[in-house]
């Protein structure tokens, strides 16, 4: 497309401006200066105007752009998730349309980019203020938040702003958090940062690690982030409560806004925007906070050192990088050359037998590590019946791998005689633990087993998994 025509395609959906390009207005640069304008008037002009609704469903997408959070959108390598993703998903089904979503890394390209109608809805836990309304339109809400000061350990007592006196605070660029700033005392706002490579979850990190001392967030968001950073502390709201809503463009928006309000507010009438928000739990790790600070630790110091051979060798034996990840985390913390009192070696942590079986002449070279030890966790997977489920079969495999597939098998028997299902890892994973107990263990084929620690390995690895999804999101972006 001519960039003379960038204009024409703010609104419009660019195959029609291109359209009208090659079919309608002359070669010639001159007679081109003087048919612009004509196009122009005729696509704006309220007797002929398309609204943008017409638009999208002549495309048969809606675009939705937003940022990547638990409460707007979030995909790892097994399934896609979010609140506001879910809403509009369903919403998109319920017009036979498709959902396209943009991501960004801050606020201020997404607005800018809804301005001139390449996204058609904006997202990511947006609050309702005058100074967006000025530019924007807004749905109904679709939740209620208010921002609160977030600080670590050493601020958790105060009871005002005016007492972070040597406090180094950033806040995120392009946010309405910057609304916040007149809070502070001109002194105080010399010691803050306005950041645009952060994301907040990288800044409630930072907090975690006190290399800064607050920022300013969502409460909704904040505690999400609670429930598996520690160290976190709200003493200070800052604001009152504040409506969360959709933005869309200031105009020719109406009856797309028209079409998502009955859509928001039959959502809330039934049930379904309570039942999303619910669905959320299933996303939010369950980890002893100890284990979640040396993970970030580890994902800060030693995680850009390994992470070329985890991304290789997964790309060349099409295995979830994130998994392998989380898998090599849970074994030795990413140390190539660990080892432990038992005698097994490596980023996997594989012994001398396994090594041995899986072609593995070195234990400690991290490439022949990561190999052998997908190599083995493929048996296990194998091994298992076919018509169990892939999620349960990837947790039973990760059970067997470590405390060996004989002693998953006898889980599963135990599961079984107590009617309970034995493909299911929410049933295994209960009797895993009884394995501990002799009078048990004898009355199985292979013995006693630490069953209670292959439970807490699984569970271990599933959360770091999804921990590192978040990882490979930012650096992907």
């Amino acid at each position: 497309m001519n960039i003379d025509f960038y204009l024409l395609s703010w609104f419009y959906d660019k195959s029609l401006i291109q359209t009208l390009a090659i079919n309608i207005i002359p070669r010639k640069k001159y007679l081109r200066l003087i048919w612009i304008p004509i196009i122009w008037w005729f696509v704006t002009s309220p007797w002929v105007q398309l609204g943008q609704w017409d638009y999208i469903k002549e495309r048969g997408v809606l675009r939705y752009g937003t940022q990547v959070s638990l409460l707007s959108y979030f995909k790892d390598t097994q399934s896609v998730s979010g609140y506001e993703y879910q809403i509009l998903a369903a919403f998109c089904k319920a017009h036979n349309l498709t959902l396209e979503v943009v991501i960004y890394d801050n606020n201020a390209n997404l607005l800018k980019d809804l301005s001139i109608g390449q996204i058609d809805v904006a997202g990511g836990h947006l609050t309702v203020t005058e100074q967006r309304l000025k530019h924007y339109k807004f749905t109904q809400p679709i939740s209620n938040t208010s921002v609160s000061l977030v600080t670590h350990y050493d601020y958790r007592d105060i009871e005002d702003l005016s007492e972070l006196t040597e406090a180094k605070g950033y806040i995120l660029a392009g946010s309405s958090y910057l609304n916040y700033l007149s809070y502070f005392n001109l002194e105080q706002q010399k010691r803050i940062t306005v950041s645009d490579t952060y994301s907040l979850f990288e800044l409630i990190r930072e907090i975690n690690s006190k290399n800064i001392d607050f920022t300013i967030g969502d409460s909704e968001i904040i505690t999400i982030y609670q429930k598996f950073i520690p160290g976190l502390y709200t003493p200070v709201q800052i604001s009152n409560n504040q409506k969360v809503a959709f933005m869309t463009h200031i105009s020719r928006a109406n009856k797309l806004l028209q079409k998502l309000n009955q859509f928001i507010v039959k959502s809330e009438q039934n049930g379904l925007l309570e039942t999303f928000k619910k669905q959320l739990l299933n996303y939010i790790p369950e980890i002893d906070t100890a284990n979640t600070v040396t993970f970030f630790n580890k994902l800060q110091s030693v995680w850009p050192e390994v992470k070329h051979w985890i991304y290789e060798v997964a790309e060349e034996m099409d295995f979830d990088p994130m998994l392998l990840a989380a898998i090599s985390y849970q074994e030795s913390h990413w140390d190539v050359d660990a080892t432990s009192i038992t005698g097994v070696k490596g980023l996997m942590m594989l012994t001398r037998f396994t090594a041995r079986e899986m072609k593995v002449t070195d234990r400690t070279d991290p490439v022949q590590s990561l190999r052998g030890g997908i190599k083995y966790f493929r048996k296990m997977k194998n091994k298992l019946p076919k018509r169990i489920r892939d999620t349960d079969r990837t947790k039973l495999a990760l059970a067997a791998y470590n405390m060996g597939y004989g002693h998953l098998e006898d889980a599963r028997i135990l599961t079984q005689r107590h009617g309970k299902n034995p493909d299911l890892w929410s049933d295994v994973k209960n009797y895993l633990p009884k394995l501990n107990q002799p009078e048990v263990g004898h009355t199985l084929k292979h013995g006693t087993a630490n069953g209670k620690t292959a439970r807490t390995y699984v569970e271990n690895i599933m959360i770091f998994r999804k921990l590192m999804a978040w990882q490979q999101q930012k650096e992907q972006n």
